[in-house]
């Protein structure tokens, strides 16, 4: 197996990527100031995925015969990886293994 790695990632530091990747601004950028990470995380929000992929150096980690510029694929690969997912109002800590070798999907959802 691979090495553990651990990504903390805070709701504070979520909010500040959001509102300028988004360049929220007015009552948007307050509506993400009522985003939390549980309702983030329980929703499946790809804005979060994209985000936890952008901080963790899973993808960077991939060997070339797994990257494909679909963010799906490799989410479906980065979980997994995830050996332990803690989230509360505050943050979230996640972490992972990176292996040796990874389950495809089925071809016709992601290929």
């Amino acid at each position: 197996m691979g090495e553990m790695r651990e990504l903390v990632i805070l709701e504070e530091d979520l909010r500040d990527h959001l509102t300028e990747r988004l360049r929220l601004q007015g009552s948007s950028a307050q509506d993400v100031e009522k985003l939390g990470l549980p309702f983030l995380f329980a929703s499946g929000s790809e804005l979060l995925r994209t985000y936890i992929l952008a901080q963790s150096e899973f993808t960077a980690s991939l060997p070339d015969k797994y990257r494909l510029p679909q963010r799906g694929y490799v989410w479906y690969m980065f979980s997994q990886s995830v050996r332990e997912i803690r989230v509360t109002s505050e943050g979230m800590v996640i972490k992972y293994e990176l292996l040796d070798e990874y389950r495809l999907p089925f071809k016709q959802f992601y290929l």
